[in-house]
């Protein structure tokens, strides 16, 4: 009996995790920074904000270490439930979510150079670039005597381009011109030499080609309780795209995080973004989007996914008035109430 009881514990806790894992966008990873100690050639390689970095896990720092696996059941459960009153195509936004008002940021890497605890940091303009963007790097630190910055095929370990740091006050800076058919993963190590010690730090970036370019929207429109702004995208390949954009009010305050896929063939193609009214209720206009991220997602595993750019950094929502739409509240689908029922029929040991 001890057995079937473990097996149906560990049996409730897969899933949990499976549940999770395929209802929830992915989850931010988070920087990793690995330091050696040692001063005469000290190597740190950094990751920054990967792609996956979009759409908010309500499970972050949710779940303590130690719960039983009912307790945890709960606790997805009533995270979901709360999910549940905004749809996932328009999603509350607030100051703290950094992963998506910032979701190509690169994270400063620091490192010690010597035992008093002094150190330089390094940190590249951001983690994905799209052509033809340049990769600018910037080096802060004291006693930098030169430094340099290597663009590295992390596949190969081939280097590709050097580039010389030119130092402005206590700023170190470099850059690379973007060209098309660079690989895509990529590694910017900067080699730098202080107080006759060579430091080395390696930044890990993307470089992608676009496959679609975000021209501009269409003026809003209601369409029962939300606000629709139609994109105008011109499609270098044909699949299923992800356009994501973040609503902001008059006093640039971020509002809700946009999100929309649809299957698009190659070509001047439209997709929809919406507003629902439960996010606009009491909001300053005039609105703007800002932050877009276009993806062309992986066709099957092992297929990387493709990025677009965009023609326009801001898109002004004129005219449009909150009042017009309608003020029924969100209803979940069909599918979503199942996931529901599932988890707290599981948090209640069923």
């Amino acid at each position: 009996m001890k057995n079937i009881s473990f097996l149906k514990r560990i049996a409730i806790m897969s899933v949990v995790v499976l549940t999770v894992w395929l209802f929830w966008p992915t989850m931010t990873e988070p920087p990793v920074t690995i330091a050696k100690k040692k001063l005469s050639t000290t190597k740190v390689k950094a990751t920054s904000v990967p792609e996956k970095q979009h759409e908010k896990s309500p499970l972050v720092n949710v779940i303590p270490a130690e719960i039983t696996s009912n307790e945890s059941a709960t606790l997805v459960a009533k995270a979901y439930a709360a999910e549940l009153s905004f749809p996932t195509y328009s999603q509350p936004l607030s100051n703290k979510d950094l992963d998506r008002l910032e979701p190509n940021y690169f994270n400063p890497q620091s490192i010690p150079v010597d035992d008093l605890g002094t150190t330089i940091s390094a940190k590249l303009s951001k983690y994905r670039y799209v052509y033809p963007e340049p990769v600018f790097a910037t080096l802060i630190g004291e006693n930098i005597s030169n430094a340099e910055l290597v663009l590295i095929d992390t596949t190969t370990g081939k280097s590709l381009l050097k580039r010389k740091f030119e130092q402005n006050d206590k700023n170190w800076t470099a850059q690379f011109d973007g060209e098309r058919n660079f690989p895509m993963q990529l590694q910017a190590t900067v080699k730098a030499r202080i107080n006759g010690k060579n430091i080395s730090i390696a930044l890990s970036l993307k470089y992608v080609d676009s496959i679609a370019t975000l021209e501009g929207f269409e003026p809003a429109y209601t369409q029962d309780a939300d606000m629709v702004l139609k994109a105008n995208l011109n499609t270098r390949e044909q699949g299923l795209y992800r356009i994501r954009a973040n609503l902001f009010d008059a006093d640039d305050q971020p509002i809700a995080h946009l999100v929309s896929k649809e299957k698009l063939s190659k070509g001047n193609r439209n997709i929809e973004l919406k507003a629902h009214q439960s996010v606009l209720q009491g909001k300053k206009a005039p609105f703007y989007l800002s932050t877009f991220t276009i993806e062309l997602m992986s066709p099957a595993p092992g297929k990387p996914t493709k990025y677009g750019d965009s023609a326009i950094n801001k898109f002004d929502i004129k005219d449009f008035a909150v009042s017009s739409l309608s003020d029924r509240p969100y209803e979940p689908s069909q599918q979503e109430k199942q996931r529901l029922q599932l988890l707290q029929k599981m948090a209640q040991g069923g």
